[in-house]
């Protein structure tokens, strides 16, 4: 098998050129469903604000159930993609693909068939609670690593 690119944005598969088994797929594209969801949804939410539009999209989360068995299905074949001749010239399409898929439908679906609730909330609301997802992660990435350290260090 070829030297994968590493420019490649899906993860594992991409580093070290080997199949993935599916379990491993369906893992490694949740992590990158949620990261770019987690990343995308307040600056839809804003935008909305932005454009007039009240409440929090709902429609982002629906798209996940959509995007997240798309999204492993493209890390599924990853290797075999970038085993191909034609791969080099191919790779930033993919990569730009990905993004779209990870980041592009939140926004989009947002903005264009939202599925609004609270639509009485008070300006900013929406976009504060939209940008939970993100605080959570970032604090448990802090957490995570606090506990390893003290149970490194005893």
């Amino acid at each position: 098998m070829a030297r994968a690119n590493d420019s490649a944005m899906l993860g594992k598969a991409s580093e070290d050129g080997e199949q993935v088994s599916v379990k491993q797929a369906f893992g490694y594209s949740t992590v990158g469903v949620a990261l770019g969801f987690a990343l995308a949804y307040p600056g839809a939410s804003f935008i909305r604000e932005l454009i007039g539009q009240k409440g929090l999209a709902l429609s982002p989360v629906i798209a996940l159930a959509v995007v997240w068995p798309v999204s492993a299905g493209l890390l599924y074949v990853e290797p075999w993609v970038q085993s191909q001749g034609w791969w080099n010239s191919f790779a930033k399409v993919w990569s730009w693909g990905v993004a779209i898929l990870l980041c592009g439908v939140p926004l989009i679906t947002a903005v264009a068939m939202p599925f609004p609730v609270g639509e009485g909330w008070p300006a900013g609301l929406p976009t504060v609670v939209a940008s939970c997802p993100i605080v959570g992660l970032f604090v448990f990435l802090i957490v995570r690593r606090r506990w390893r350290e003290r149970k490194q260090n005893p």
